[in-house]
């Protein structure tokens, strides 16, 4: 079911994410969506914690190989987020946040969810550079981590400006950046 919300939500926006949708996408019964999310807010809130964890996942399946040299791991790291803006539609970002802005429980969330973020970023960084000082470390992972989340008004299908480049061109360049930052 969650698998099914994603599809309809990346391509869709989650306004199409009714109960009806899913359960055919996921080729149930309404009922078993219902018995399992009563209501379209508690499946919504279920797909985001899903999603993150998702992500989560990559990231410490991408830490865990060994050997990596740590610049390597921090671009990689990276990769993974802007590829996930690649797959998905601007609309989803924008209806996101909106719904995460109005979820308490989900803003709680979405801010652990990125100080931790944060604090990957910051360890690769130190990682990377073991002779700068704590804060510098911080405020470069705070750095990447506004060109990530920045990635999905720049590098999104409805981007402001340079329509004319791909999209995996301006990958390119944010992962350039990074590196330029490290």
């Amino acid at each position: 079911m969650l698998d099914a919300t994603y599809e309809i939500v990346i391509s869709e926006g989650l306004a199409a994410a009714s109960q009806e949708a899913i359960a055919k996408r996921a080729r149930v019964t309404q009922s078993a969506v219902r018995h399992y999310f009563p209501t379209k807010n508690e499946l919504l809130v279920a797909f985001f914690l899903t999603g993150i964890e998702r992500l989560k996942d990559l990231l410490e399946d991408k830490m865990a190989e060994e050997g990596a040299d740590p610049r390597t791991l921090l671009l990689e790291s990276a990769a993974i987020h802007y590829d996930r803006i690649l797959e998905s539609d601007d609309v989803y970002f924008f209806e996101a946040a909106a719904f995460w802005g109005h979820n308490p429980e989900l803003r709680d969330v979405r801010d652990n969810w990125y100080k931790s973020l944060e604090q990957h970023y910051a360890n690769l960084v130190g990682k990377v550079n073991p002779d700068w000082s704590r804060a510098d470390r911080v405020e470069a992972s705070f750095q990447i981590l506004t060109l990530i989340l920045g990635g999905w008004v720049t590098m999104g299908s409805s981007r402001p400006i340079h329509k004319k480049r791909s999209r995996k061109t301006l990958k390119a360049i944010l992962l350039r950046g990074i590196e330029r930052i490290v």
